[in-house]
Parts: structure tokens; sequence; C-alpha cells
């Protein structure tokens, strides 16, 4: 049965604009969708402090894990790859350089990581809330660098206790983290929108990350080892000028004087062609799928 429309008044569509609602699933122009989330940028603020404090009751330790997690981890790279594995004598300072890889990729990967997962793993709430799903994703990551901020000071305890020394170059660090906050959002919206339509590859996901760090430098100077195996030439640019591999490198010549990475300046154009190509690429995929989520 249908509605019949009494003569003269406005289609039911015109009426419902007038009335400031939308088509549900409707994808708003791309300028529109980044404005809803400037917008927004408050509740994506509140919704990534209740998703932090959410998890610190689920854990015995609370907030005390955010600083244990990256030292246990270092503690195990230490123990593997410095003690068993020799990549000690492979940096004049091994622990400070361990401490910037750990610290540093770990925002990297739990950005991505968790991003991943924002969106299938809350359908229900991108299908029953009128809120585009990009801020799932967006405070996922915000999460995670409010956890990085939290974990600082201990990596800065920890330099100095390895001998390093506060130089002018440590102000580049902030800068450091500005690049790759744009390049974890970009990469975490991608995996975002491939997860939430092919569910394996979030399963996959933790085990690319890692070898990913493998590969980045995290525990030793990779790229340098495949140098002295005489590899070819574009297997160690490969190595060197990775996502990854650049930001580890240029936090590393910011905050760990002891060491010079390999790069030199072009690490720094690296590190902002990727965090440009990172941040659109994520956005503009992410936005064409925006109405499908939680309904494919």
């Amino acid at each position: 049965m249908t509605v019949q429309e009494e003569p003269g008044m406005l289609p039911a569509s015109e009426r419902a604009h007038n009335a400031g609602l939308t088509r549900v699933g409707l994808r708003p122009a791309f300028g529109r969708y980044l404005a809803g989330l400037w917008q927004r940028r408050a509740f994506v603020r509140a919704y990534a402090r209740a998703k932090t404090q959410a998890g610190y009751r689920t854990r015995r330790l609370g907030p005390v894990w955010e600083l244990l997690d990256p030292l246990v981890t270092m503690a195990t790279y230490w123990l593997l790859f410095g003690l068993l594995l020799g990549a000690r004598a492979a940096v004049p300072n091994y622990l400070g350089y361990l401490a910037v890889g750990v610290f540093t990729f770990a925002v990297i990967r739990r950005s991505i990581q968790s991003g991943s997962r924002s969106v299938s793993a809350n359908r229900g709430l991108v299908t029953s809330l009128p809120i585009p799903a990009i801020i799932l994703p967006t405070a996922a990551v915000a999460q995670q660098v409010r956890a990085f901020a939290v974990s600082l000071p201990v990596l800065v305890l920890v330099l100095l206790l390895t001998g390093e020394s506060l130089t002018w170059s440590w102000l580049l660090a902030p800068v450091v983290i500005a690049l790759i906050v744009p390049f974890a959002w970009g990469s975490a919206l991608l995996m975002a929108r491939w997860v939430s339509h092919t569910a394996d590859i979030g399963g996959v996901l933790p085990l690319v990350l890692r070898l990913w760090g493998l590969a980045s430098g995290v525990m030793f100077p990779v790229a340098e080892r495949a140098a002295q195996l005489n590899a070819p030439a574009w297997i160690e640019n490969a190595l060197i000028f990775n996502p990854a591999a650049v930001y580890l490198a240029i936090m590393r010549d910011a905050i760990l004087p002891s060491y010079d990475s390999p790069g030199g300046g072009w690490n720094w154009v690296a590190a902002v062609a990727w965090s440009a190509v990172a941040l659109v690429a994520g956005l503009v995929v992410f936005w064409r799928g925006e109405g499908s989520y939680g309904r494919d």
C-alpha cells in the first residue's frame, strides 16, 4: 500500500532534505566528508579516550601496561638479537638504538593493527548511528598516539641512562611524530577498508607487521647488514627507504646522536612523501567505501 501525497505537497525526498535528514548509506562529496569529520573532532577525542579507559579496566595493571609493553618487547629483542645473535656489535649504543626502534615502530604497528579492525568490529555502531565510518579508524589512531605520548618519558629515560645527551636535534622529534601520524592514519584507513570487506586480511596482518618491523631495522640495522652481504643495490635501497625504516631513521638521527642512519637527508624527503601518499590514498579509498561498511 502506498501513501498518496496531497496535492501541492512537496515530494517526500525534498521534505526530508528540508528537515536535515539524509539517506542512510549515502556517500557525501569528498570535501563535505572531510568537513564532517572535522566537525566531529571532539567526538573522535572522546571516543578514543573512552576506548583507552575501557581497555585499562580489562587489565589489572591498567595504564602501567602502556609502559611495560615496550619495555618487555625491548628486553625480548635485546636477549634474542642483541645477546644471542650479536647485534650489539653493529651499533655503539645498541640499547638506545633498540629503544627508539621499538617505541617508534609501536605507534605505527599498533595504529594500523587497531585501525584495521575498527570498522569490522563495530558494525552495529556504524549501521545504527548517523556518523561517518571514518571516525572509527581515526579514533583508533588517536588512541595509539595517546599511548605513545604516555610511554615517551620512558624512552627519554632509557636514552639518558644509556649515555645519550640532550641536544638541539631532539627538537626534531615532534616533527618526526607529525610525519608518522598521517602515514599511520592513512595506512589504518586503507587496512580498515580492506579488512571490512575481506576479514582474512585481518588474520595475517599482525604477522605481516612483525615481519615489516624486522625488515625496517627495529631490532638491528638490516640495510647495513644487506650491504655487508653484497646484496643488490635495489634491495639495499628498498630496505633503507621503506616507510617504517625511513621514520625510524629520522627519529634516530634526531634523538640518537651516536648513530648515523643510512640514507642521510633523503630520509626526510622520503618521510614527507610517504606521509602524503599514505594519507591521500587512505582518505580517498576509505571514502569510496563509505555507505557500504557494515552493510555488505
